[in-house]
């Protein structure tokens, strides 16, 4: 598989689809505050803002979107991007506490897609597949689900290309962001359909993480002077 990338969300929002259709900008100090959370040790530089449809291109080490908004908060990063959503570590599903935390990943080579969710850091329900061969499937599929496994969003191929026998009834990419539409009303990967957000109006902090002791010389050690004769001592050097 190539390079993952993945979106975390922690919902305590009755609502979250309202709360990221107001258009808010995002808290930038309350998100430095959650990467500091999830990187322990690292600091955030702000290297700007990004749409919430940036996160696929989020595959770099320690690059990381956050975007906190009242009662939403969510986390792109290549980090949280597992095969299987629930060995997702601890570290990722439960230090930011919330209600409800979502998890939707993808990596587009090989046409992966996955979504996970959690109420109160108990999972409910993990997907993950290539389009012919399931990773995970945990817990009771929702709804939303039926159409999907029903047929009626197949996969489509190009001409003179005859699909695996054991190709899933759908792409996985569009099953993952249907599932965030239905828990958000955003979709991530591909085009909003009519009455959802604009994911090009949800803006996020870009952060690179940085080791504060990466960024700092090294100081070397200072050749002693020669010793002055009559004081016997070593003059220590002033920088």
């Amino acid at each position: 598989m190539g390079v993952p990338a993945s979106a975390i969300w922690y919902v305590d929002a009755s609502d979250p689809a309202a709360v990221l259709r107001s258009g808010g900008p995002s808290d930038l100090d309350a998100a430095a505050a959650i990467a500091r959370q999830l990187y322990p040790g690292l600091e955030p530089k702000s290297v700007g803002t990004a749409p919430i449809s940036a996160f696929a291109a989020v595959t770099t080490p320690r690059r990381v979107l956050v975007g906190c908004f009242p009662g939403v908060t969510v986390v792109c990063s290549a980090e949280s991007a597992v095969v299987q959503p629930s060995t997702l570590s601890e570290q990722w599903v439960s230090r930011v506490r919330a209600e409800r935390t979502y998890l939707l990943a993808a990596e587009a080579e090989f046409a992966w897609g996955a979504f996970a969710e959690w109420h109160g850091g108990v999972l409910r329900r993990s997907f993950s597949a290539a389009p012919s061969y399931i990773h995970e499937d945990e817990g009771l599929p929702g709804p939303w689900e039926r159409p999907f496994w029903a047929g009626e969003h197949p996969m489509q191929y190009p001409d003179g290309v005859m699909p695996d026998p054991q190709a899933l009834p759908f792409h996985p990419q569009e099953f993952a962001d249907s599932a965030s539409a239905h828990w958000l009303g955003v979709r991530m990967i591909g085009a909003a359909h009519e009455g959802e957000i604009d994911p090009l109006s949800v803006l996020l902090c870009d952060f690179m993480m940085r080791d504060p002791s990466e960024s700092m010389p090294q100081p070397s050690a200072p050749a002693p002077e020669p010793r002055k004769v009559k004081r016997g001592l070593f003059r220590r050097k002033v920088s």
